[in-house]
This record gives structure tokens, sequence and C-alpha cells, in this order.
């Protein structure tokens, strides 16, 4: 996968991440003339493809899971499914009985695929939305789930995350388990870029 730094500019990237991303391009710049050095690349410099494996050695995970909004709308939900995917157990120990989130996320496969309507995805979504707003507990869950109901690759995303902050007991979910949990979403990242 690539992407290129105009199509980065234009989703209007933090000053940090995208000066770490133009300087190891080699473009020197500082969080205060990085829009200046870009204006000054050419064309062809500005529309030179970045692989994603690049972005990924150069700023990290996080800045390379924000660049994914550069791509096409199926490649950032079928990532989104495998990494909800990854921590569906977290869920499912909590509520055995509870297949909406499980639905949720192959139904976005499902879309992708050619396999379901928008429509129908859109109740999965809903479905899973419910399964949040039914294990919530405080303000970020809320914001969480409503976040949610405006992106379809997220409504899965949303349960999964409410019930790992609000569900699980707080010391079941350490530091040590969310730095496991952003390595496995690395490698994920990694079968697609």
């Amino acid at each position: 996968m690539k992407t290129n730094l105009k199509t980065i500019v234009k989703f209007k990237p933090c000053s940090k991440g995208i000066v770490k991303l133009m300087n190891n391009l080699g473009h020197k710049c500082n969080r205060h003339d990085w829009e200046d050095v870009y204006n000054s690349l050419s064309k062809k410099l500005q529309t030179k493809g970045i692989d994603f494996k690049f972005i990924l050695e150069s700023n990290g995970v996080n800045d390379t899971f924000w660049v994914l909004r550069t791509q096409p709308e199926k490649i950032k939900m079928l990532i989104s499914a495998d990494i909800v995917e990854s921590v569906l157990h977290i869920f499912e120990k909590q509520y055995p009985n509870d297949m909406r989130v499980r639905n949720c996320i192959q139904g976005v496969r499902d879309y992708c695929n050619g396999k379901i309507t928008k429509a129908k995805l859109n109740i999965l979504k809903f479905d899973a939305a419910d399964a949040a707003d039914a294990v919530a507990v405080n303000t970020y869950t809320a914001y969480v789930v409503a976040d949610a109901a405006y992106d379809v690759a997220n409504a899965a995303s949303a349960v999964v995350y409410t019930s790992v902050y609000a569900a699980v007991d707080a010391n079941a979910y350490t530091d040590v388990a969310r730095k496991k949990q952003w390595k496995k979403s690395e490698e994920i990242l990694l079968k697609y870029i």
C-alpha cells in the first residue's frame, strides 16, 4: 500500500507526525516551517508514492494507523475488522451469548466482499452499538458509541473497547496488555501493507 505527501497533507496531519515523516524522507523541516517546505516541493515530490512500511518504520504504528485515512474505505474496514476480532475474546468472555459484535465483524467483511448491502451492514452496526450501550458505564464509552454511529468500520470496535474499559475488571487490562494489543495491531497492519 502506498500514499503520498499531497494526500496526507489533505487530511490535516499533526505537525509532529508530518515533520517526522518529511524529515525521514529527506525534506528537512520543523513544526514551524513544514508547510513552507512542503509547498516548495515539486508536484512530483508531493505526489511521489510513500510505502506504508516506510511510514511504519519512520513514524511508528500509531501514525501509520492515522495515515490509513488516506486509503479506500474497504481497506480501513477490513483492517478494523481484523483488529476488533483480535480483542473480541475480551467481550465474549463477559458476554458469551451475545453474538452482535461477532456478527458485525462478519458483516464488515461481507460488505467489503459484496455479499451484503450497506443497509444490512448498518443493521449489524446498530446492533453492535446496542451491545455497547448495554455495557456502557462512563462518558468515554458513550462518546465511542456515538462516534461509531458515523463510521461503519468502527461499530464493532466500539463494543469491544467498551467491554475492555467498562465490563472487564480494571486490573485485567493492564498497560502490559495494552502494549501487547498494540503489537498485535501492528502485526495485523503488516498483513495489509
